[in-house]
């Protein structure tokens, strides 16, 4: 492996079960098996990649696919400059503030957001001028 000339692992998942799929009036159970492939330069045994691989895909489930999924990262518009880290900013941001109505889902989150400008103005304040950490605002 030239091009990975520090790795010492690599390590192979499978993860089978089921899961739900479809938007609400259609959804359904599916099944899933899938094979998932990752690359260490750790020296950890098995039982500790095990234990870390989950949460490695707590956080891709968190953040990255709710971004993905219901924000379309990866398709947005690419433009010149600084709009690029701008944009990711502004939908990082939609996602903390999603977390902070403390909804069930973030398509939730962002209909109650919806057309509410005083609510959000409100709550850009608080956020402002508190010290204290923000608990659910729901």
């Amino acid at each position: 492996m030239p091009l990975w000339g520090g790795a010492k692992h690599i390590i192979v998942v499978r993860r089978y079960g089921t899961r739900w799929e479809g938007k609400k009036s259609r959804r359904h159970l599916i099944n899933f098996d899938e094979v998932h492939y990752y690359l260490s330069s750790l020296d950890w045994s098995a039982s500790e990649f095990a234990d870390a691989i989950p949460g490695h895909w707590l956080i891709e489930n968190r953040l990255h696919w709710v971004k993905d999924v219901t924000l379309n990262e990866d398709n947005n518009i690419r433009c010149g400059g600084n709009a690029p880290v701008n944009w990711a900013m502004i939908r990082q941001f939609l996602v903390s503030l999603a977390r902070i109505k403390c909804t069930h889902t973030f398509p939730e989150a962002l209909r109650l957001m919806a057309n509410q400008v005083e609510d959000l103005s409100e709550l850009l304040f608080d956020l402002s001028s508190s010290d204290k950490p923000v608990k659910c605002l729901a």
